[in-house]
């Protein structure tokens, strides 16, 4: 019989793979179930939440609950302090006391409310494409008595060519868009403002935009002379390289410069140097 040189074991009997033990199966199938037991009940709790219509706090707000404006996967993220961090920890980093802050975007108002709960004295005027989302936004302004927010439902485009533009609406609210994909829903006719004439009767000292690839549009032909930061969420799935180059290179061409220590994932915070 062949024997090793290290063992006297026959190499008949040595295995090149670890086997588990016996009891692993048990142990293994009890730890996944309890996974997905949390997993179902965390989301069924979730569910309850919404069902009930409790506002939820969440890092100084009280955020209204809705069915019909917050998808599972938001709620998730408020519940678990992840809802836009990058966002507001730029914000929170570039602000200073008594900055004029617009908005491309507001979503459901969650970031700007939050920042303007913090930095009381600044003025925060904002635009959201979505009309669907106006009443929740003035729900949650109304719930945390924010009065330093200016909503408007509208879009911002450099020199528009049109009053009216199709914004497609989309399942998961945030990822509506100027951009028609395999999974809109459908359309809403939105006034479209020129974004200059905004900049220039505003006259704002930081600009956040979270588009969903209009930022492909807007930034490259926008007037940030007078910007002192921008903050803005990329999106690569919808942009080409050449796109993202050509939003860096205005923000160069301005005077402004990317702050590495105040981005992170897809949002990069610029501020003049």
């Amino acid at each position: 019989m062949e024997h090793n040189t290290l063992g006297r074991l026959p190499l008949s009997r040595i295995s090149t793979k670890r086997q588990p033990p016996h009891w692993a199966p048990a142990i293994l199938t009890e730890g996944v179930l309890r996974l997905f037991g949390r997993k179902r009940s965390r989301e069924e709790r979730l569910q309850r939440l919404l069902a009930a219509g409790k506002p939820m706090a969440y890092r100084g707000i009280e955020v209204p609950v809705s069915a019909e404006m917050m998808p599972l996967p938001v709620l998730v993220a408020l519940s678990n302090d992840d809802y836009e961090v990058p966002e507001l920890e730029a914000g929170t980093a570039l602000l200073r006391p008594g900055d004029r802050m617009l908005e491309l975007g507001t979503g459901l108002g969650i970031v700007s409310g939050i920042l303007a709960k913090r930095f009381p004295d600044c003025q925060f005027k904002t635009y959201e494409a979505n009309p669907d989302l106006l009443p929740h936004i003035r729900t949650l302004h109304e719930t945390n008595a924010i009065a330093n927010v200016d909503v408007h439902n509208a879009m911002l485009e450099p020199e528009p060519g049109e009053e009216t533009r199709a914004f497609y609406m989309h399942p998961y609210f945030t990822e509506g868009s100027i951009i028609k994909t395999d999974r809109s829903l459908g359309a809403a006719d939105v006034p479209v403002l020129d974004l200059n004439t905004v900049i220039g009767e505003f006259d704002p000292t930081v600009v956040m935009c979270d588009i969903e690839g209009a930022e492909e549009i807007v930034i490259p032909k926008a007037d940030l002379s007078r910007v002192r930061a921008l903050i803005l969420e990329l999106h690569p799935k919808l942009l080409s390289r050449a796109s993202i180059k050509a939003i860096f290179d205005a923000c160069s061409a301005h005077g402004l410069y990317l702050r590495v220590e105040n981005s992170s994932k897809d949002v990069v915070a610029f501020e003049r140097v």
